[in-house]
């Protein structure tokens, strides 16, 4: 008599084990038959958090698990230790605040040399990170390039469900602690939770790289999955790689990274730059993964891919030789104009601004004046710009880049009649010409331009106004009579220099008039930038008192470092001047929100001129830079609105 089989059951401990063993992630992606497991059984039976199985899938869609199962994918170090031996010190915290948010004891913040030799570090060691990971930490940004999907809202949402209060709460919160990555720290304990295995580093920039392309209830729950293993320190940096500001800076130091993966693959960095210039470090070190230095090559100035323009890196007082090449400063949007035209004589369009966004569509007719230019192929740099009707009767005036961008935006209560301003020529017809001269790029682009100029285009196009200057008096000569026309002022070039793609040229030396008012802080806006000196807020309100002894506001005061952040921020905390009321401003990159200030604070601003609000009235200082700090001054002391009026008749009328 034969012995009946053992009947084997397979329950979820055996399960949790043999899956602990196997260490083949690519399983939590499969299942017997054309099904796979359940999102409830494989987080409340076996203890797989949604976010390890979200991305898991992403990655074994995509094709990119590890052959050997796929757990070498995610295996990386932990993304605690990115945070404390990366993040935060290229984070320039000062070690009481480290202590005060993070319960963590920091070194002062490194210095340039000590910032670069940890880049370096981190570049070249061995961590279980890939080179585009180690990028997207560098630059803050895990998405590598693709927008985010996150502004600071969305992350105030996550906070407000994680701590179980209201939105109002959190905004209240938020006008004390100043930064929603803080908020979203004060949610997560001290320390990561023993009981719970730590997030590795790889895990987190997965996810959050596959993230962008979710709905928004799936994108909030991977994310609370994440915060459940998190601490408030990597709580903090999570909040700074979603909101993009976590990059130290980095995305503007293009010949740092590229003499860092010079060293790493045995390149010229002059190429690496100049690639990285026509693409993106991600594109770029992706080629040099696959292809090493010769693929390079393949690398090219070409119309319709998006580059940044090369900006002007001084003052006309610093011109070391003449001649020099004097030009009108447009007050302005810049555009790069490309035409691509194809084997059969289809044309194709963009107008890409600074930071690579294409406006071609914001602008009316401007396709059609591009299609008209009398070449195949090219890429004009130059700007847009306008003349405003004043319906006062004095006639028509230059427009501002506030008038420019408002009637972009389709606020017809201030009509602008564009135009565009040609002044560089960057690609004819197959030629790279960016390291050709000046002189040589201006002739070429009065050869394109020169027949159209007087044509009846929906957006004139036309070449840009200036002179040869053989001394400064010619340049002072230049700039009065540009200045006399309502304009902003001139750009001085050396007409040997070539164009230098994402650079400030040391030879394009611009020269703007500034002026000087003593006014009160009304309010501080939160900062939505990337950049690495700016501190909690990246504005303030300005304004001027008036006849009644209060203040009208006379726009937003930008550029403010962290140093002097840090003081106006004492000051405000020292004195009390948050009246709890929110304020949200708009700007041309959206609403930001910030929080109103009791007059208090006293500084010196610069600015250019002043502009009046056809539709309100109102004054606005042009394009204001605060100077300094007054602490000798008090806000009655200030300048009134009677004086600024007077500057702004004095301004009209010459």
């Amino acid at each position: 008599m034969s012995t009946p089989p053992t009947l084997h059951t397979v329950d979820n401990e055996a399960v949790r084990e043999w899956l602990s063993a196997s260490g083949d992630l690519g399983e939590l992606a499969r299942s017997i038959g054309r099904g796979t497991p359940g999102g409830a059984y494989l987080d409340e039976a076996l203890g797989v958090p949604l976010h390890l199985r979200f991305v898991v899938t992403r990655l074994a869609a995509a094709g990119e698990l590890a052959q050997d199962g796929g757990e070498a994918t995610l295996a990386s170090l932990p993304f605690y230790s990115l945070c404390k031996g990366l993040f935060l010190p290229l984070s320039g915290m000062a070690p009481e605040r480290v202590a005060f948010h993070f319960g963590v004891a920091s070194p002062p913040p490194l210095d340039v040399a000590g910032r670069e030799a940890l880049l370096v570090k981190f570049l070249v060691t061995d961590l279980g990170l890939s080179l585009a990971q180690k990028l997207g930490c560098i630059l803050g940004d895990p998405f590598r390039g693709r927008p985010s999907g996150f502004q600071r809202e969305a992350v105030m949402r996550l906070v407000s469900s994680l701590s179980l209060t209201s939105r109002r709460a959190v905004v209240d919160r938020l006008a004390v602690a100043g930064d929603v990555a803080v908020l979203l720290a004060e949610t997560r304990p001290r320390t990561p939770r023993e009981e719970l295995p730590p997030l590795t580093a790889a895990e987190v920039l997965e996810t959050l790289r596959f993230l962008p392309d979710e709905k928004r209830t799936i994108r909030y729950d991977v994310l609370r999955s994440l915060l459940e293993r998190m601490s408030r320190l990597e709580a903090f940096f999570l909040a700074k790689l979603l909101l993009r500001k976590a990059g130290f800076g980095y995305d503007y130091q293009g010949t740092l990274l590229a003499r860092a993966l010079a060293s790493r693959f045995g390149a010229v960095e002059a190429e690496i730059e100049h690639a990285i210039a026509l693409t993106d470090v991600f594109h770029v070190a992706s080629v040099l993964e696959k292809e090493g230095a010769a693929g390079l090559r393949r690398i090219q100035l070409q119309p319709l891919v998006a580059i940044r323009p090369a900006l002007a890196g001084g003052t006309t007082d610093e011109i070391a030789r003449f001649p020099v090449w004097v030009e009108r400063k447009y007050d302005g949007i810049r555009l790069m104009l490309h035409k691509s035209t194809d084997a059969r004589g289809g044309v194709l369009s963009g107008a890409y601004t600074r930071t690579r966004g294409d406006w071609l569509e914001l602008v009316r007719g401007l396709p059609e004046s591009i299609r008209a230019l009398p070449c195949r192929d090219a890429i004009v740099d130059g700007e847009l710009y306008g003349t405003v009707i004043d319906p006062a009767g004095d006639g028509p005036r230059p427009a501002t880049v506030y008038d420019v961008h408002a009637f972009l935006q389709g606020d017809r209560g201030t009509p602008v009649a564009l135009r565009y301003a040609a002044f560089d020529l960057l690609f004819l017809d197959g030629q790279d010409l960016t390291q050709r001269p000046l002189t040589e790029r201006r002739r070429l682009l009065t050869n394109l331009v020169g027949p159209i100029a007087g044509w009846p285009l929906p957006v004139p196009i036309a070449l840009s106004d200036g002179q040869l200057a053989a001394s400064q008096a010619d340049v002072n000569r230049l700039y009065n009579h540009f200045r006399a026309q309502g304009h902003e002022g001139v750009i001085a070039k050396d007409p040997a220099g070539t164009y230098r793609l994402n650079e400030r040229d040391p030879t394009w030396l611009k020269r703007k008039p500034e002026i000087t008012l003593d006014l009160v802080l009304l309010g501080a806006v939160f900062a939505v930038t990337s950049k690495e000196r700016v501190g909690t807020f990246g504005s303030y309100v300005i304004g001027g008192r008036n006849a009644d002894g209060g203040y009208d506001e006379l726009g937003d005061v930008a550029g403010v470092d962290r140093a002097r952040d840090a003081d106006i921020q004492a000051e405000i905390l020292r004195e009390g001047l948050l009246t709890g009321r929110r304020i949200e401003r708009r700007g041309v990159s959206g609403t930001s929100s910030g929080v109103e200030l009791r007059p208090h604070i006293v500084v010196t601003v610069k600015f250019e001129g002043i502009a009046r609000d056809l539709g309100t009235g109102k004054l606005a200082l042009r394009s204001p830079t605060l100077a300094y700090i007054r602490s000798d001054k008090s806000p009655s002391e200030t300048d009134g609105m009677k004086a600024i009026e007077d500057l702004y008749l004095k301004q009209r009328v010459g």
